[in-house]
């Protein structure tokens, strides 16, 4: 198990995706840029049929706080269903594309 796997959490960001290939580097940009940075990121591929599982594992191999589960689409509520049962962190939280924390 490798050393970000063993530590728990804060923080559970999931990040339900389904055809969000022009939206997703941004959301994962801005993810990257907080200075909190006790927080996993799960990224939910509801079964997009466009580039958006090929972004997300562009960016986990820079990324060592990304997970990405991916499933037939089911559609948003599943997608976050299984984000939740995936989740780590203390506390969960949903970030949906295209948006941006600041």
């Amino acid at each position: 198990m490798s050393d970000s796997l063993a530590v728990k959490p804060t923080i559970s960001v999931i990040v339900p995706c389904y055809n969000v290939e022009v939206y997703i580097d941004r959301v994962l940009g801005s993810l990257r840029s907080q200075t909190f940075s006790d927080f996993e990121i799960i990224a939910v591929d509801d079964g997009s049929s466009d580039g958006t599982l090929g972004r997300l594992e562009g960016w986990a191999g820079t990324e060592s706080r990304l997970r990405i589960y991916s499933q037939e689409n089911q559609g948003l509520y599943h997608a976050r269903l299984s984000g939740i049962a995936l989740a780590r962190g203390e506390w969960i939280t949903f970030m949906e594309s295209p948006l941006k924390y600041s």
